[in-house]
């Protein structure tokens, strides 16, 4: 009967001595797999959230085929007046655009011009007896700013797709008539298309704006009055370099 009794404590014993150690060891193991869990749904809820920030910058145009940031533009243009019944003017000139980045230009305009008197000016010298003295446009000079808030794309009939932008521009310089120098301002609008990596075709239409002195034939009376000579202009685009390197706009 003792011997029993000792025989039951020794494996009591040992029971209790393993026992506790391998629940312990379990005990570990179920933390460690919760603390894994814990892990994953952090690494998780972190993917959501960065998925999350880079939806609210998906553009509608998910790839620019032409950036202009850190390049020159150099723009050979042809200018006609819209707005002068009287004095048709056309020229060509030229600008100088260097884009600090792709949505900013700093621009360097000029255009020589040169005016056609139309038949307007025949009848309206027969209908009245004291017409003003007109100083024509010769020339203009300016400096300014473009930006384009505005890129897209477009396709014409096929299935041939083309880049383009829209910018605002404004200025301000010199504008030279048969009298001297005037200080002008310029406003306008334009457009590009873009057709490879350095080539893009470009439309404006611009508002010169200055003041000039005329006098009349008759009276000799001098007066003031505020020019505004809207050009429309069509030219060519080339940049430099000739090729960029594209980063995510």
């Amino acid at each position: 009967m003792i011997q029993r009794r000792a025989i039951w404590s020794l494996v009591l014993g040992l029971a209790l001595c393993f026992g506790v150690p391998s629940s312990a060891f379990g005990q570990d193991k179920a933390d460690k797999a919760d603390k894994a869990k814990t892990s994953t749904k952090a690494k998780v809820n972190k993917g959501k959230k960065a998925v999350e920030v880079q939806e609210d910058r998906i553009k509608s145009v998910q790839r620019k085929v032409f950036l202009k940031a850190g390049r020159w533009e150099l723009q050979p243009t042809f200018a006609l007046s819209l707005n002068d019944a009287f004095y048709q003017k056309m020229g060509g000139g030229a600008s100088v655009v260097y884009h600090p980045v792709d949505n900013l230009g700093i621009e360097f305009h000029g255009v020589y011009v040169g005016t056609i008197q139309t038949d307007m000016v025949g009848y309206f010298q027969q209908a009245n007896e004291a017409l003003p003295k007109v100083s024509n446009l010769r020339y203009y000079l300016t400096g300014g700013l473009q930006w384009s808030p505005l890129y897209g794309k477009l396709s014409f009939v096929s299935d041939d797709i083309v880049h383009f932008d829209a910018y605002l521009l404004a200025g301000f310089g010199m504008a030279y008539t048969e009298t001297g120098a005037k200080f002008a301002s310029s406003f306008g609008i334009g457009l590009r298309y873009f057709f490879s990596s350095w080539l893009a075709i470009k439309f404006e239409v611009r508002d010169l704006i200055y003041t000039e002195t005329f006098q009349l034939d008759v009276s000799r009376t001098e007066f003031s009055d505020i020019q505004n000579h809207v050009m429309f202009m069509a030219g060519v685009g080339f940049y430099l370099p000739t090729s960029f390197d594209y980063r995510y706009q």
